[in-house]
């Protein structure tokens, strides 16, 4: 007998049988002060993409890795135990969550038992990466959760956030795009930055760009467009760059414009059926890799290439029938 996991609620440590815990996820309208949960995902690389009138986008493909509901705090526990919590859990929003979402399962035997303990509560591996969200009560998973890349719709704006790539210590020109000593009649300073101060002052002021650090910092961009997403993969493509290197983690979640939040979506998360979570139980590694590219949701923007470019009607056919090949085509004169 298929058996899932058994989980805990959010408010106590009751476990949810499976007909709760895995049911058909509805799209549901989403209040203005509804805050969702996101998703950890890994910067794997950029493609272009071409719309069905032919403009190239280039797109970057994040991969939502193992994404798991690892604690949900409230924000009372959250702002007595936390300084964080202290500014955010009760702001002009209103009382928010504090959501913990772990991704990539690790081995368990190098972490350190209270590493390992709030894992075994909610009964889910070691993550090798955490992530917290702000969350509204009407939109709080279950601890345990299986987060899919379903949890964000075709057509939506997420905004991502991360850190960017760490080009370590760099001179001005290329930390701030400052244009340098003249070429002709300088010696040894072509690329240096120049006076850094005037004599009156005495002084170098606060905030002088200057030679030093550049990057990994902590970035964020709001408004990218999920234009499509590999279910049997896991991926999700976003329209736009993204900050970080190759392989870098990222927090994707709801975009807050408010001509971009999404209006309707899965509340709280995407759940697949019974039969479904059956059904994926029992493929195979195989089985998938054959269908690989099958399971795919495209924005209807996009252009699908699995779709006829040039199409022939009946009549068309009926004329190319009747022609007689072996003659050549004569223009006719008109009179």
């Amino acid at each position: 007998m298929f058996q899932l996991p058994p989980v805990y609620e959010r408010s106590h440590t009751d476990f949810l049988d499976d007909e709760n815990r895995y049911v058909l996820s509805q799209l549901l309208p989403i209040r203005e002060l509804s805050f969702l949960e996101g998703l950890l995902a890994r910067k794997i690389g950029m493609m272009p993409q071409w719309t069905i009138t032919g403009e190239r986008i280039l797109c970057t493909l994040l991969e939502i890795c193992q994404n798991h509901v690892v604690s949900v705090v409230s924000p009372e526990d959250w702002y007595r135990k936390s300084i964080v919590g202290k500014r955010k859990a009760f702001n002009r929003e209103g009382p928010l969550w504090k959501v913990t979402v772990g991704a990539v399962n690790g081995d368990a035997n190098i972490y350190t038992h209270l590493y390992r303990k709030q894992f075994a509560k909610a009964r889910i591996p070691p993550k090798k990466h955490l992530g917290s969200f702000l969350v509204s009560e009407d939109a709080l998973p279950t601890i345990g959760t299986n987060l899919d890349v379903r949890h964000f719709i075709v057509g939506q704006y997420v905004t991502a956030s991360g850190k960017s790539i760490d080009w370590g210590f760099q001179g001005g020109m290329h930390r701030w795009g400052m244009r340098g000593q003249p070429t002709l009649k300088t010696t040894k300073s072509h690329r240096r930055i120049g006076s850094i101060g005037s004599v009156g002052d005495a002084r170098v002021w606060p905030g002088k760009r200057m030679p030093g650090h550049m990057g990994y910092e902590w970035v964020t961009v709001s408004g990218l467009e999920v234009v499509r997403m590999n279910i049997d993969k896991q991926v999700i493509y976003v329209k736009g760059s993204v900050p970080g290197d190759i392989g870098n983690m990222l927090l994707l979640k709801d975009c807050l414009q408010p001509e971009k939040k999404l209006k309707v979506g899965p509340m709280p998360t995407w759940l697949p059926s019974i039969s479904e979570a059956e059904r994926d139980s029992e493929t195979d590694e195989e089985a998938t890799m054959n269908k690989l590219g099958a399971n795919e949701i495209i924005s209807h923007k996009l252009f699908n290439f699995t779709t006829p470019t040039l199409t022939f009607s009946d009549e068309d056919a009926k004329k190319a029938i009747g022609r007689d090949k072996t003659k050549a085509k004569i223009a006719k004169v008109k009179k």
